[in-house]
């Protein structure tokens, strides 16, 4: 009779479980936009900002497939995170050569973005659990730096130290936790700085709502980051055919010497 109820019980247990799934899933519906999905680099270009902006729906309506719940009582918290294209990239280490410090060893990362930020309402371990921050790369500590060469450990971890040094003094990797306003857990909105040598490319913005220790939804928005005007067609050019585009560089650096000489010895007659 005791294994009888028990097996009733379980049964009920999973019946409940199954009913409130759907509920808990669809409690929530989150709403994001950029200010601007293109930005266009010119030569009189010194870096942007960009907005990001949304609101939070916590109860969606049994018409659009929600159930009326809504969730009360505990704080929502958003992380943004901005990333251009992955490729390979070299980093050089410098080491004394006599009385002078040269770059005496070169390492290749692999796959890795040339521009990452993020920000959040809070640090990030207040608001996830480790494992789940590690499996999203959320950080810059917890972003996959590998290298082409097999490099020891101790190796390894002083060139990412000097790799996401390098990257951070270049304003091309930014972590800024806490700089997220959200206003009675519905509206919220994080303005990211891009700097003027950030890298052309399709860029992902990747936003998270999280709750509770979990992340509840995951709203994806595209960027385009690209050159206008002659800066465009110079760097086309320079990326479809890099041998002429060095031969013309030559070119024109010769002709620049030989016209300011000959500019010279005008003035000076």
């Amino acid at each position: 009779m005791t294994r009888f109820y028990s097996l009733i019980l379980l049964i009920v247990g999973v019946a409940c479980i199954t009913v409130a799934g759907p509920e808990r899933a669809l409690a929530e519906r989150m709403v994001a936009d950029l200010s601007d999905h293109t930005i266009e680099i010119t030569s009189q270009f010194s870096g942007t900002e960009l907005l990001i902006f949304g609101a939070i729906e916590r109860a969606i309506p049994q018409g659009d497939g929600g159930h009326g719940v809504a969730i009360e009582g505990m704080d929502y918290d958003v992380i943004v995170v901005v990333q251009s294209e992955r490729h390979d990239m070299v980093i050089r280490r410098k080491g004394m050569a006599g009385p002078i410090w040269v770059n005496k060893n070169a390492r290749t990362v692999k796959d890795i973005p040339g521009y990452y930020a993020l920000t959040s309402t809070r640090p990030l371990e207040h608001i996830l659990p480790e494992p789940i921050l590690k499996g999203y790369q959320l950080g810059l500590d917890r972003l996959n730096v590998s290298f082409e060469q097999e490099l020891s450990e101790r190796e390894g971890e002083a060139y990412r130290a000097g790799f996401v040094r390098n990257m951070k003094a270049k304003d091309l990797y930014i972590e800024q936790e806490g700089l997220i306003s959200l206003l009675d857990e519905i509206l919220f909105r994080a303005v990211l700085h891009f700097p003027a040598n950030m890298p052309v490319g399709d860029y992902k913005v990747d936003i998270y709502l999280a709750r509770g220790g979990e992340i509840l939804l995951h709203e994806k928005a595209p960027l385009e980051v690209g050159k206008t005007g002659l800066e465009r067609v110079i760097y086309n050019f320079a990326h479809s055919h890099p041998a002429y585009y060095g031969i013309v560089a030559i070119l024109v650096a010769l002709f620049a010497g030989w016209f300011s000489g000959f500019v010279s010895r005008k003035m000076s007659v």
